[in-house]
């Protein structure tokens, strides 16, 4: 009967302790930082990437990464990277800074016709993605 009535006296200590810390922490939430969403609050990332109609060997051609997060335009994303493939070769990867309007803008000459892929890289709000697009040079 000692030992039931020892444990019974723990079990109870126990959860009053539990109860008052989970009080102590849980609260009103009042110290939550609703101005600014990075941290708090859960964050989408979006690519609308847009390529040229057509594109021709020899001329610059312009690429536009435009950049949201839960419908907002990123202007201050950590990094926006292009990269140019042939088939799986690396042509070239460039960093590019905000234009305007949550927009990232690359310019690229293709020397040589044929089949090319662009890939935007875009890591913000911890987040990273990559949407890439074919482009067919003549």
């Amino acid at each position: 009967m000692k030992i039931k009535s020892g444990l019974l006296s723990v079990m109870l200590l126990a959860g009053l302790t539990l109860a008052a810390c989970s009080d102590e922490e849980g609260g009103d939430h009042s110290d939550m930082d609703h101005d600014s969403p990075s941290s708090d609050e859960i964050r989408s990332l979006e690519v609308d990437l847009q390529t040229p109609q057509s594109v021709q060997s020899g001329e610059a051609a312009e690429f536009t990464a435009h950049v949201t997060s839960n419908e907002e335009d990123v202007t201050d994303a950590d990094q926006v990277m292009f990269e140019v493939l042939q088939g799986e070769e690396s042509m070239e990867m460039v960093e590019v800074e905000h234009t305007e309007n949550g927009e990232y803008v690359f310019e690229y000459t293709f020397e040589e016709p044929g089949e090319y892929s662009v890939i935007a890289h875009i890591d913000a709000y911890q987040l990273h993605t990559m949407p890439e697009e074919s482009v067919t040079v003549e």
